[in-house]
C-alpha cells in the first residue's frame, strides 16, 4: 500500500472510532495485529465484543464496503478476532462483526454485517 493510501485508511478508521463512541460503543483496541491480518477496531457494546472492519472509499465507483469483504477476507478476519477472544480469555463471551464504510463525509455502520465462527479453523 501507499502512502496515500495508508493515509486515507488511517483517518476512516478514526472518524469509525469517534462515530462508534457517539453511537454508545467503547472502543477498546485499535489497529491489532495477528498473524491472520490487522482489525481495525475492537469495541465493547453492551457486553458483546465487536469487532469493526473499517472501508474508506474516495469513490462512489469503487466495491461496496460488504463487496471488499471477500469470503476469504472475512474468515480471515474471523480467525483473527478467535486468536484476538483466546488471548484476552474471553472464550465463551458474545461477539459481533460490524463494518464502518466512509466514503466522502458519509459514514455508514453495518451492525452484525457478517457472522462469525465460534470455532477456530486454523
Amino acid at each position: 500500500m501507499t502512502n496515500a493510501i495508508q493515509d486515507l485508511g488511517r483517518h476512516g478508521e478514526e472518524q469509525a472510532a469517534v462515530y462508534l463512541q457517539n453511537q454508545g460503543l467503547r472502543v477498546v483496541e485499535k489497529h491489532v495485529q495477528t498473524r491472520w491480518g490487522e482489525i481495525d477496531l475492537i469495541c465493547e457494546d453492551k457486553g458483546d465484543w465487536v469487532f469493526v472492519e473499517v472501508k474508506t472509499r474516495t469513490r462512489a465507483t469503487q466495491p461496496s464496503a460488504l463487496d471488499a469483504i471477500t469470503p476469504a477476507k472475512r474468515k480471515r478476519l474471523i480467525n483473527a478476532a478467535l486468536m484476538y477472544m483466546k488471548k484476552h480469555r474471553l472464550e465463551g463471551e458474545n461477539m459481533r462483526f460490524d463494518v464502518v464504510s466512509i466514503e466522502a463525509d458519509h459514514i455508514e455502520w453495518i451492525p452484525g454485517a457478517y457472522e462469525g465462527s465460534s470455532r477456530y479453523t486454523f
